[in-house]
């Protein structure tokens, strides 16, 4: 069906359910054709809120309409767009630190309790695109490098609560054997921020490994503890069956709350009294080769002697 009969459909609905739709559906009746309508629509939508029933996405003609924070806005679409060669490198990097971002949301994704907003993924991206820098200066051609990952410890998954703001101890990840362990200190109800109706904090943590440069991330792994602030406190232990050294860990602590109500556990929503920040991040080993010479002088290499073998360890 063609757009304008998509209009001369939803005409009538949008008069009365809407009034910011009156100047559209003013135009509709006032211009013979598409082109047009949408040469005197833009006066009116160039860069708008759609606060309408009439909900569009993607392209339309010349015009986007996207979403941001949960409402919908239009905007033009350039008709041209110039780059010079140093904007074209930039936007390669850009877009290889938006491919890791994507990587850690979708590795934590499925362990990860709190609610996060729109805004998460333009913050992860750009300490992404820190780490990028961090580790190599190639324009264009960046990739990420084990010394600059620690730009990422300390990072906000909820952007308005940090986790020290929450508990009153600096969690340290202890590697032994295949599993990573983490100590919990006895909490009362006044070492720990919470709310007046909060009964219960669980405290979680999640290690997830990710290859950056391969663009592949292993399923996370998760252990937790709840603690009732209401019980004398004791120390806990969170053990994460996570062998780390084969891929960059990335270990974060979150700490969520609860209320019991008629027996049963609520999580409550205040960002205030949740938190989730990157606690440590292990780098991958680097791979050692062994590579063998062998010393000849005047022998025949059939009848070498094991002295005469020299094995170097080379990174």
């Amino acid at each position: 069906m063609p757009f304008r009969e998509y209009l001369y459909l939803i005409r009538v609905p949008l008069l009365l359910t809407d009034v910011n739709y009156f100047p559209l559906a003013w135009l509709y009746f006032c211009t013979p054709d598409t082109k047009q309508y949408f040469s005197l629509f833009k006066h009116f939508y160039i860069m708008s809120k759609n606060t309408g029933l009439l909900k569009m996405t993607g392209k339309i003609g010349e015009y986007v309409g996207y979403y941001r924070d949960g409402k919908q806005f239009f905007r033009t679409i350039p008709k041209q767009v110039r780059r010079s060669k140093a904007t074209q490198l930039a936007a390669t990097d850009f877009g290889t630190a938006s491919k890791a971002g994507k990587l850690i949301r979708h590795g934590l994704r499925s362990a990860m309790d709190i609610r996060t907003n729109s805004h998460l993924s333009n913050r992860l991206n750009t300490e992404m695109l820190r780490v990028l820098y961090a580790g190599c200066s190639q324009r264009g051609n960046r990739s990420f490098q084990r010394k600059g990952l620690s730009v990422l410890t300390g990072f906000k998954f909820n952007e308005y609560t940090a986790l020290t703001k929450l508990l009153p101890f600096d969690p340290k990840v202890v590697q032994v054997g295949n599993r990573l362990r983490i100590a919990i200190p006895a909490l009362e109800a006044k070492d720990i921020l919470h709310a007046k109706n909060t009964t219960h904090i669980e405290i979680k943590a999640i290690a997830m490994g990710v290859h950056f440069n391969e663009g592949c991330y292993q399923t996370a792994a998760a252990d937790k503890v709840l603690i009732d602030l209401r019980h004398p406190a004791e120390a806990a232990e969170l053990v994460l069956p996570f062998k780390a050294g084969e891929q960059e860990t990335i270990v974060v602590l979150q700490v969520t709350a609860f209320s019991e109500r008629d027996g049963k556990l609520h999580a409550q929503g205040n960002r205030k009294f949740c938190a989730a920040d990157i606690i440590d991040i292990i780098p991958s080993l680097p791979e050692v080769k062994l590579h063998m010479e062998f010393n000849q002088g005047e022998k025949d290499e059939l009848f070498q002697m094991p002295g005469d073998v020299l094995y170097i360890q080379r990174e």
